[in-house]
């Protein structure tokens, strides 16, 4: 979700636009904003849905009923008259590439330190695509070996412990363990038809305790 400004903080609709998730075109659905401005417009593919007001009594929440149309949701909060505040919402493309995202990018060589590596099918505006499916591989060179591969599906027969495995609803887990060497680590996915996607991170040395110097 792109956020221009905290006092506009989601829409409730964000997983049928930003995701792509199938729904019958021209079927009501209901999205709400939530907004601390005084009143919130709401558009759809530039078409003005409607305007609501988004105070306290309204508990700082606007719903619309929209009727569901692939392209842009846009959310303007008003403020005395003039838009202080904006949010863009885009209905997912077709999956076209991978990002790869690491909780954290410098890990500790101690053979037992962990990064964990999140895995999205993005369509080409860098959208998640929830829908995709399809299995990514893996390979790692450097200070680090896959330690486990997975997604949230709990119906998965797929062996935990591998290189490659099935997105679900668009997103997979890899988990990188160190080795006991410094050095660069390099993840790379690669997914038939898309964009391959790689990701550097670093293993650097435990700190020396002064008593195992003595």
């Amino acid at each position: 979700m792109r956020v221009k400004s905290q006092e506009l903080a989601q829409f409730a609709a964000e997983t049928v636009y930003a995701a792509g998730i199938p729904i019958e075109e021209g079927k009501a659905m209901t999205v709400e904003v939530y907004s601390g401005t005084e009143a919130v417009r709401l558009y759809l593919n530039g078409k003005l849905i409607g305007e609501k007001l988004t105070g306290r009594d309204q508990a700082f929440i606007a719903e619309f009923s929209v009727p569901f149309t692939p392209g842009t949701l846009r959310a303007v909060g008003i403020r005395f008259g003039k838009a202080v505040a904006e949010n863009t919402l885009e209905t997912a493309g077709e999956p076209a590439g991978l990002k790869l995202t690491a909780d954290r990018t410098v890990i500790t060589a101690d053979g037992q330190d962990l990064a964990f590596v999140t895995v999205e099918a993005i369509d080409e505006k860098g959208w998640l695509q929830v829908n995709a499916e399809m299995n990514v591989r893996f390979s790692v060179i450097g200070a680090a070996t896959i330690a486990a591969v997975g997604s949230g599906d709990g119906q998965s027969q797929e062996s935990y412990v591998g290189n490659s495995f099935n997105l679900f609803h668009g997103r997979a887990l890899i988990v990188l363990r160190a080795t006991r060497n410094s050095g660069q680590i390099k993840l790379l996915a690669t997914a038939d038809g898309m964009k391959a996607s790689s990701i550097g991170l670093a293993a650097k040395l435990p700190p020396v305790s002064l008593s195992e110097l003595r």
